[in-house]
C-alpha cells in the first residue's frame, strides 16, 4: 500500500513549509464554510425554491469532481504549488462576479460551476502536499492539522456571516469574501514552496497530442489503485452521499422546523467548528496510534447517532449539543479518511489518487444536494435524516468487512507502524 516503507523524517524547513500551506488556506476554509449557510438564504432572496438551490449547490460540487480529477493529474505533472495557486485565484475572481452579476438561474449555475473548480483543487492539493512532507507514521497528525484549518474556518465563517449580509446586503459578502481569499494567494507566492521533487513528477511524451484526452490511460491509473482503494472509494462515496443531503439544507432547517433565527444560528454552526478544533489533535493522535480502519469505523458509528439525533427537534440547546457531537466525528472521519487513503498511494500517484478521493466525496455532494431538495419537499426532514442514518450503516459495513488496516501496532511503543507490503 503505497510507499510506506523507507520514509525519512522531514526537516524543519519543510515542516514549516506546511504551515504556511495550512495558514494560505483559511481564508478560502472561511469563506467556504459561510456558502451552505449563505448562499440558500440569497437563492431564496432572489425568487429560487428548495430545488433550484439544490441544483445550484450541486452544479459546484460536480465542478469539485472535474477540477480534483485534473488538479490532481496535473499537479503530478507540474509540482503541486502552481496548481493550487490557480485554483485560488480562480476561486478569488468568481466572488468578485457573484457580487455585480449574481442574478438569475443561468447566471447563477454558471457561476457556481466556476467556483466549485477552483475551490475543489484546494483539498487535493493540500493533502497532497501533506502525504509528500510527512511519513506514515506522522501523517494523521499532518492532516488534523488541515482538519484544525477547516475548523477554523468554519468557526469564523458563521460567526461573521449575520453581519456581512445585515439587511440582506449580500453584495458587501461577496466582495469581502473576494478580498479575503486574495490573502491565500498571496501568501502562496510569496511563502509556500514545492513539495514534489522534479525527478518524481511525470515526464510528459513530448509526440503526444497536447490536448489529447487520454480515456482509456484514465482507466489504466484508476484500475492501478488497486482493489481496496476502489473499495474505500465506494465506502466513501456512500458515506458523503448520506450526510450531504442534509446539510446544504440546514440553515433552512434550522429557520423552518426549529424556528432558530440567523443569529443564534451561527453560534450553532460556530459550536461544531470548536469541537473539530479542540478534537482534531485528539483525531490525529488516534487515527496514528490506533490504526486508521478503526478510527473510521469509530466515526462512522457516531455519524449514525448524528443522523438519528436531527430527527428529535429539541430547540437551541439540543442543536447545540447535537452540532458538537457532529464536529467531534467530522475531525474523526476527516483526519482519517484522508490519512488512510494518502497510506496507499505511491507518490507518483498521489495526486491523482486524492484527486479521485476529493472527486467522488464531491459526486456525494452532488448526489446528495441534488436529490435532497425534492426529498424534503417529498417526505420532508426526518425522511433525509434516517436515510442517511442508513448510508452510514452501509459504509460502516464495507469498511469493517473490505478494508483492511494498513497500520500495525508495535507492543513497546504503542505506535501504529507500517505494514510491510514485501
Amino acid at each position: 500500500m503505497g510507499d510506506l516503507l523507507g520514509e525519512t523524517d522531514p526537516t524543519p524547513q519543510q515542516r514549516r513549509n506546511y504551515y504556511f500551506i495550512i495558514l494560505s488556506v483559511i481564508s478560502m476554509q472561511i469563506t467556504a464554510s459561510t456558502i451552505y449557510m449563505v448562499f440558500p438564504l440569497f437563492f431564496a432572496s432572489v425568487g429560487l425554491d428548495k430545488a433550484e438551490s439544490g441544483l445550484l449547490i450541486s452544479i459546484g460540487t460536480f465542478a469539485g469532481i472535474l477540477s480534483s480529477i485534473t488538479a490532481g493529474v496535473l499537479s503530478n505533472r507540474f509540482g503541486r504549488k502552481n496548481i493550487l495557486l490557480v485554483g485560488t485565484l480562480l476561486y478569488t475572481v468568481i466572488f468578485f462576479i457573484f457580487a455585480y452579476y449574481g442574478q438569475g438561474f443561468g447566471t447563477l449555475m454558471l457561476l457556481r460551476f466556476i467556483e466549485g473548480i477552483g475551490f475543489y483543487i484546494m483539498p487535493v492539493m493540500v493533502t497532497t502536499m501533506a502525504a509528500d512532507i510527512f511519513p506514515a507514521r506522522e501523517r494523521g497528525k499532518a492532516m488534523s492539522l488541515y482538519s484544525i484549518s477547516g475548523g477554523v474556518g468554519s468557526l469564523i465563517g458563521p460567526l461573521v456571516a449575520p453581519l456581512l449580509i445585515s439587511g440582506s446586503n449580500y453584495t458587501f459578502y461577496f466582495l469581502f469574501s473576494g478580498g479575503f481569499v486574495a490573502v491565500s494567494a498571496i501568501v502562496m507566492i510569496l511563502f509556500v514552496r514545492e513539495t514534489l521533487p522534479k525527478e518524481k513528477r511525470t515526464v510528459i511524451d513530448p509526440n503526444a497530442k497536447r490536448f489529447k484526452i487520454d480515456v482509456p490511460g484514465f482507466f489504466r491509473s484508476v484500475r492501478g489503485l488497486g482493489v481496496v482503494v476502489g473499495v474505500f472509494l465506494l465506502a466513501v462515496l456512500i458515506y458523503r452521499t448520506g450526510y450531504t443531503m442534509f446539510d446544504p439544507f440546514l440553515s433552512l432547517f434550522l429557520k423552518d422546523v426549529t424556528h432558530i433565527d440567523l443569529s443564534l444560528t451561527s453560534y450553532i454552526y460556530a459550536v461544531r467548528a470548536l469541537c473539530i478544533i479542540a478534537f482534531s489533535p485528539l483525531a490525529g493522535m488516534l487515527v496514528d496510534r490506533s490504526g486508521r480502519k478503526n478510527a473510521i469505523l469509530v466515526g462512522l458509528s457516531m455519524s449514525i447517532v448524528t443522523m438519528v439525533g436531527y430527527t428529535y427537534n429539541g430547540g437551541f440547546f439540543w442543536m447545540i449539543i447535537l452540532r458538537s457531537w457532529d464536529g467531534i466525528t467530522w475531525a474523526v472521519m476527516l483526519t482519517a479518511m484522508n490519512t488512510l487513503m494518502a497510506d496507499m498511494l505511491s507518490p507518483e500517484m498521489r495526486g491523482f489518487g486524492m484527486g479521485l478521493q476529493s472527486a467522488i466525496t464531491q459526486q456525494s455532494s452532488t448526489i446528495g444536494s441534488l436529490f435532497s431538495g425534492f426529498l424534503i419537499d417529498a417526505y420532508g426532514y426526518n425522511f433525509v435524516f434516517y436515510l442517511a442514518a442508513t448510508f452510514c450503516v452501509v459504509a460502516l459495513t464495507i469498511v469493517k468487512l473490505r478494508i483492511p488496516e494498513p497500520m500495525k501496532r508495535t507492543r513497546n511503543k504503542g505506535i501504529a507502524q507500517p505494514l510491510s507490503t514485501h
